[in-house]
């Protein structure tokens, strides 16, 4: 639990979406910056990092594939010590850090049912390592799509797709203890 008191408005901002959401913590403020619609990944981004430094929430990827995401919020320094005693790899396995970059209630059925399998098979592996594998495998299953239905032209897509095939090449020798990664 906080012991500041974190306060919320809603600001009336005369979009179809709905108000906008002000995070209040004392003298300090913070707008959360919706684009076209309100969505749950950039709230809870936003809501992360104005608790920051002192807090921290995690997700708790046990629930990735269920109807509901969980959540873990913790002091940081909670966090720092379940760090040391369980080691950073096992812990992020279990309960991963939230950046601007993470995807959570936005992935499709399909990256979902690939990060569960590649978690299957990858036990106590960082999630943001499987995270960031599915980020290149959607790039190139984006680019497939856009050549198939003609909106980019061949020469942009060899180019791209050997962007594509280099961060892969990359991202396996970097990540050796990846397994079951094609």
């Amino acid at each position: 639990m906080m012991e500041e008191k974190l306060e919320i408005q809603l600001i009336n901002n005369n979009q179809t979406y709905g108000n906008d959401i002000l995070l209040i913590k004392g003298q300090e403020q913070s707008q959360i910056p919706y684009e076209e619609e309100m969505d749950r990944d950039t709230t809870i981004k936003y809501l992360n990092d104005f608790i920051k430094p002192k807090y921290e929430i995690r997700w708790f990827i046990e629930s990735l594939g269920n109807d509901t995401l969980c959540f873990v919020l913790l002091k940081s320094d909670e966090w720092e010590i379940l760090e040391e005693e369980f080691g950073k790899e096992k812990l992020n396995h279990y309960f991963t850090p939230i950046d601007f970059e993470r995807k959570m209630f936005d992935l499709n059925v399909d990256e979902v049912y690939s990060l569960l399998d590649l978690r299957s098979k990858n036990e106590n592996l960082d999630f943001s390592i499987l995270a960031d594998w599915m980020k290149i495998l959607t790039k190139e299953k984006e680019l497939k799509f856009q050549k198939n239905n003609g909106e980019i032209d061949f020469k942009n897509y060899l180019k791209s797709i050997n962007m594509i095939k280099k961060l892969k090449s990359d991202f396996i020798n970097k990540h050796k203890e990846l397994r079951f990664l094609i």
